[in-house]
């Protein structure tokens, strides 16, 4: 599935396995400290785990699609700014769509 980023980037987003959404979805933790306080960890690799798994190809220097049992290269995730990335990642997030298009009442 072809996107466009807001830079302008054209992305392909492939459909990844439940266990790849799972194992994703899983990455981010919320930990309880003292007095109520809380903290969110493993954003930036949870961010990084999406765009390995569901980054299919696209507008990249030296890199246009994934071949077969390829895994993404570094060098490509290093092209994306950081406002690249988390566009990218919630883009994939949208496209993996599990279940019902249409929720039962």
């Amino acid at each position: 599935m072809e996107k466009t980023l807001s830079s302008g980037r054209k992305v392909l987003i492939k459909e990844m396995t439940i266990d790849q959404i799972d194992a994703c979805k899983d990455m981010v933790q919320i930990v309880f400290v003292e007095d109520n306080a809380k903290s969110i960890r493993n954003l930036a690799a949870t961010r990084t785990a999406w765009i390995r798994a569901g980054l299919e190809g696209g507008d990249f220097n030296g890199f246009s699609r994934l071949k077969p049992g390829e895994k993404l290269p570094d060098s490509v995730i290093k092209q994306l700014t950081d406002a690249e990335k988390e566009e990218l990642a919630m883009k994939i997030q949208e496209a993996q769509v599990v279940g019902e298009s249409k929720p039962s009442n």
